[in-house]
């Protein structure tokens, strides 16, 4: 319990002189299921988004637009990870149930994540501390 998946995205995202795109859903090999939610969400410069942990569901986050910093904790003990993503990247991570999560911005524009979840999941906590 309390470890996040990280995927490697190198041989899933193309790129063209136009951006770049990708499918998550084939990444985590859920391409034919029906997920429980999707959200697209906008983090402005310096803000927080999640301190929060879901009781019953996976929740997966492709962060994406600029550097940024992920933290989590597992509800069985108190070390706090964090991982920094960097500018250029897109990050997709797979977070299990009575995990606490949080995203900050850390650029000087807004950055985005996609998050969506393996059920509607009604067991959203607020996270104790994680980041402000």
């Amino acid at each position: 319990m309390g470890k996040i998946k990280r995927y490697n995205l190198q041989n899933h995202v193309w790129k063209s002189n136009r951006g770049w795109g990708i499918n998550p859903f084939e990444v985590i090999g859920r391409l034919q299921e029906t997920l429980g939610n999707v959200h697209v969400i906008s983090i402005t410069p310096g803000a927080v988004r999640g301190n929060h942990l879901h009781t019953n569901a996976t929740e997966w986050i492709l962060i994406f637009g600029g550097p940024s910093l992920l933290v989590w904790r597992s509800s069985d003990n108190d070390v706090i990870n964090e991982i920094n993503i960097k500018d250029d990247q897109a990050e997709l991570f797979e977070i299990p149930p009575n995990v606490e999560h949080a995203v900050k911005n850390n650029s000087n524009r807004d950055i985005y994540l996609i998050s969506f979840n393996d059920s509607f999941d009604k067991g959203t906590l607020k996270a104790n501390f994680l980041l402000e």
